[in-house]
């Protein structure tokens, strides 16, 4: 089973209910591709088809903080 992660810095209240609504196992698998190099573009479409609103400028928004923060 893939290992709980929590999200480093302030993801914002979209990507926070998203990662709030999904199961420990699928917040450990998602983890890694939002903080990873999975396109943003791919990753929202994918959030999308589960029912979770998200642009890829949220998430490009999320890990450029991340970036500028050193994390």
């Amino acid at each position: 089973m893939p290992e709980y992660v929590e999200l480093p810095g302030e993801p914002g209240p979209t990507l926070t209910d998203i990662y709030a609504a999904l199961t420990e196992e699928e917040q450990a698998v998602f983890a890694p591709h939002l903080l990873g190099e999975t396109s943003a573009d791919w990753l929202s479409t994918i959030l999308r088809r589960s029912g979770h609103d998200v642009s890829a400028t949220t998430i490009r928004t999320y890990r450029r903080a991340l970036r500028q923060n050193g994390v």
